[in-house]
Parts: C-alpha cells; sequence; structure tokens
C-alpha cells in the first residue's frame, strides 16, 4: 500500500510539474488572406439560399486556413460604387478595388437575369408545358499573387421541357466554381 501511495504521489507531482512547464495553448500561424466575394444583383432574383449556395462554391476554392472569405462590407461597397459610377470592370479596375479593399482575391459576380418561368401552347404543338430559362451574369476572379484575372460572359437562355430544365441559379454556380478553379489550377468541380 506504501508504494501505491508514493506512485500516485510522484504521478500527480509530474502532472503538476507538466502543467506548469508545457505551455497551455497551441497556436498554428495561418496567414489568412482575405477574399472578396461580390454579388451585383441586377435583375433582383438572388435571395440568401442562392448567396449562400455561390458562397460555397466560393469557398471550395480559397477555404480555411489559408483564406477567409469576407461577406459584403468593404469589398461588396467600393465594387458597388464603382458599379453605380460606370466603372467597367477589368483586370486593372479589379485590381484597384482588391487593394483598396484589403484582399487577396476579389470575386465578383454581376447579374444581370436570372429568369425561370412556364410557357404553354405553342402553335405547331399540342399544349405542351415547357421552361424558359435566362442566366445571364459576368462572372469576375483577380488574385493579386501573380496578378491573375479571369472574366466570364454567361449568356444562356434555353426553352426545355418540364423535368429537363437546368435551373438558371445552378447553371451561374457552377460557372462559378469554374472560373475561381481554373484560376487556382484546381480541377473543375461539376463538370
Amino acid at each position: 500500500m506504501k508504494k501505491l501511495m508514493h506512485f500516485l504521489g510522484c504521478l500527480l507531482m509530474m502532472m503538476v510539474m507538466a502543467a506548469t512547464v508545457l505551455p497551455q495553448a497551441a497556436n498554428a500561424e495561418f496567414a489568412e488572406r482575405p477574399v472578396g466575394f461580390v454579388v451585383i444583383d441586377q435583375d433582383g432574383d438572388v435571395n440568401g439560399t442562392v448567396y449562400k449556395s455561390w458562397r460555397q462554391v466560393v469557398k471550395w476554392a480559397y477555404h480555411f486556413p489559408y483564406y477567409q472569405i469576407i461577406d459584403g462590407g468593404e469589398p461588396q461597397k467600393l465594387v458597388s460604387e464603382a458599379v453605380r459610377t460606370g466603372a467597367k470592370l477589368d483586370k486593372d479596375s479589379l485590381a484597384a478595388l482588391a487593394e483598396k479593399s484589403k484582399v487577396d482575391v476579389l470575386v465578383v459576380a454581376r447579374v444581370y437575369e436570372l429568369d425561370e418561368y412556364m410557357v404553354t401552347g405553342f402553335v405547331f404543338r399540342d399544349d405542351d408545358t415547357y421552361i424558359k430559362t435566362s442566366a445571364c451574369a459576368d462572372l469576375f476572379v483577380y488574385k493579386k499573387d501573380g496578378g491573375k484575372f479571369l472574366k466570364k460572359k454567361l449568356r444562356e437562355r434555353h426553352l426545355r421541357e418540364m423535368g429537363n430544365v437546368d435551373h438558371p441559379e445552378e447553371t451561374i454556380k457552377w460557372e462559378l466554381s469554374k472560373i475561381v478553379n481554373t484560376i487556382e489550377g484546381r480541377p473543375i468541380i461539376g463538370a
């Protein structure tokens, strides 16, 4: 019994010494590089669910611990102001906006049209029902590291049978995925 008490006493003393000597918290130092994600909705059809879906695609390419996505804030304000004043979004203007808003990557989705509605009663057909979709947007990615810039003008309009429809918000989502993964040199997700 005496040996057991002596062993437990030594064990307790070692634990106390270890607790005072070892660091209390381990911090990994990652340089979180900010990513500005801006959606300019000129059609009025981008809601919170659509925004989150598109943000998730950007987050796949620019994820923790290396990047931190900034929603709204300074990038949104500066890009919106530039569009309102008629500035052309190109490599030089996005480089200036990224520098001004203090982000390493600036992803902009300027949505012109995001529509989906039913069409019935064609002249040569028997009152079939179709879905007409329109997905029109300009997608931009600027990365400060290396001065990389990509732009995609998306203009897709389709008339398809019900059940065979590509929803316009999904079309923009996967084009956004292509452009951010292309600029990062990664495989295309969803292709």
